[in-house]
């Protein structure tokens, strides 16, 4: 990396930081009890940001960001970037459903398990009261634990849920409504920067 290139970066960073902060803080202020409210505004500051990039009004501060941003979404680091976003994807979105099982199809056992933690009383008595997970037996090693595992994370996130008053499920639907925006951002940055023919990224 050049100091020409490293140079740019910094121009970048310090452009879309001075739009995105302050929009960001505001809002976070006005919809502080509304998360789902500030969902899509990265999205709709950035396609606005690219049509004025595209139409040549930012002059030579859009000149810079075509280039860093062709760079970013076509080099090495865009696969590394696009992995992560998919993983914390599967992992919120994994929660979400685990905690969605564990209020619904193992809620009598989360029931049993809570009351009882309360009471720090856990006996052969209790243990007889919970259902446990439904197995399905498809004849292939190591369903049967994971099976058990998703009803153990499933009860344990539920209840984390539930000691946070639902603050859990929201945190982890926002941030995974933010993964898939991101996701969406990059597809349609790829579409707006195509990748240069003769020089490589």
């Amino acid at each position: 990396m050049d100091k020409t290139d490293l140079k740019e970066k910094a121009i970048i960073l310090g452009f879309t930081s001075a739009i995105f902060l302050p929009i960001r803080l505001a809002l976070g202020q006005v919809l502080a009890e509304n998360w789902f409210g500030m969902l899509g505004i990265v999205s709709l500051i950035s396609i606005i940001l690219v049509i004025l990039v595209k139409k040549e009004k930012l002059g030579n501060v859009g000149k810079i960001f075509t280039r860093q941003m062709t760079k970013a979404i076509w080099g090495k680091s865009a696969k590394i970037i696009i992995a992560t976003l998919v993983i914390f994807s599967v992992y919120f979105g994994s929660t979400i459903l685990l905690i969605e099982k564990g209020n619904t199809e193992y809620y009598s056992d989360k029931q049993v398990i809570s009351s009882n933690i309360a009471e720090k009383k856990f006996d052969q008595k209790t243990m007889s009261l919970l259902h446990g997970p439904k197995i399905h037996d498809l004849g292939i090693v190591g369903v049967t634990q994971i099976q058990y595992l998703e009803y153990a994370f499933a009860i344990s996130y539920a209840m984390l849920n539930d000691a946070t008053n639902g603050w859990l499920i929201n945190l982890h639907l926002i941030l995974f409504v933010e993964q898939i925006e991101i996701l969406g951002l990059l597809w349609f940055y790829r579409k707006m920067f195509k990748k240069p023919e003769y020089t490589t990224v």
